[in-house]
């Protein structure tokens, strides 16, 4: 039986509206919001409804990544383009095939997931190809597309974690005579995906099982616990987290890459949580100017006692102060030296 499918998104209807602006896409058939639509049931029904056993394969049960979370990711790429506060502005800041584009690299994202979840992002591909032909998505459009979807998590072979430069070598590539902004895209999924944790992605199944492993448990306490709030016009993303006291003294038992096990109480958890968000935050910003830039975070955690506020705590993530490098510039160019230079081209001075 298919799955049902969400199609109410500003996202989706802003494909909806541009699907008579025939020259704005590379194929000029008029067909890209129901070839989206395919793609969508597609996934919706041979991938995302079994995402779950994929991501059980080593008995652990993570959060929710069915159809419902893919809505979530799309829902919160507009508020971070500002669809919740200015529709009109919002849907000016992508051309028409970019939204296709944007809207299929989220459908992809985690479908790899139904396989298992260790290197799920590199799988977007494989399963584009299955739907091409009934999209009718041309090889060039689908290998831009993966490398977006792809770009969204893990990291290269050699450890490099930066996915998006790696994977979208040609920022603005070219689809025809439609340029499309591979990177902005890549970011626009990345943060969103980052953002889009919420309570209904909490598997309480999960929490109520007293034999669900640690790491899955905090996982989803963490989603069951936290508030987002995107605000596009001040440049600034609200995480407010309500947290049970008798969370408070619980510790948790979670693997660390080493092989060995280390203690981690929720509240750190959730600050390591924090220090990721930021770090992508600042990360995806480098690729959303003039679309979607975002200053800071400001995250609140509030402790719950029989259903009312005991303490609270705020902090702001953002940069501050005078800026460091990471590298010198003699690091990453050897010849921006003066001695190297003055050798390279000045003729040595003759001594009488």
């Amino acid at each position: 039986m298919p799955v049902n499918i969400y199609v109410g998104s500003e996202l989706e209807k802003l494909l909806l509206k541009s699907r008579s602006k025939t020259a704005k896409f590379p194929h000029r058939s008029g067909q890209y919001y129901a070839n989206y639509l395919v793609i969508k049931q597609y996934l919706a029904d041979k991938y995302y409804s079994v995402a779950a056993s994929g991501l059980a394969t080593n008995g652990d049960r993570y959060t929710k990544h069915d159809i419902g979370h893919v809505d979530d990711v799309i829902t919160t790429a507009g508020h971070m383009l500002g669809f919740d506060t200015d529709p009109i502005a919002a849907s000016k800041l992508l051309e028409p095939y970019e939204v296709f584009v944007l809207l299929v690299a989220i459908l992809l994202h985690d479908a790899g997931n139904a396989v298992a979840r260790e290197g799920h992002e590199q799988k977007a591909g494989e399963i584009l190809r299955e739907v091409a032909v009934a999209a009718n998505l041309t090889a060039l459009e689908q290998r831009m597309i993966a490398s977006i979807a792809q770009a969204h998590g893990g990291e290269m072979e050699d450890g490099n974690k930066d996915t998006i430069t790696e994977l979208i070598v040609d920022p603005v590539p070219s689809i025809g005579n439609v340029k499309v902004r591979a990177r902005l895209l890549a970011a626009l999924l990345r943060l969103a995906d980052e953002l889009s944790e919420n309570p209904t992605r909490a598997d309480q199944v999960a929490i109520d099982k007293p034999d669900t492993p640690d790491i899955s448990l905090l996982a989803n306490l963490y989603c069951k616990s936290i508030n987002t709030k995107i605000d596009h016009a001040g440049k600034s993303i609200t995480l407010a987290y309500d947290i049970e006291m008798e969370l408070l003294p619980r510790v948790f038992k979670v693997q660390t890459k080493q092989g060995g096990t280390s203690e981690v109480m929720f509240i750190d958890y959730v600050a390591d949580r924090l220090e990721k968000c930021e770090r992508e935050r600042r990360y995806c910003n480098r690729f959303l100017v003039g679309a979607a830039g975002y200053d800071r975070i400001r995250a609140s955690l509030v402790v719950i006692r029989d259903h009312r506020e005991v303490d609270r705590v705020a902090v702001d993530l953002e940069e501050g102060g005078y800026p460091g490098l990471t590298m010198r510039v003699k690091q990453l160019e050897p010849q921006f030296d003066g001695c190297v230079m003055r050798d390279k081209h000045c003729s040595p001075i003759q001594e009488e």
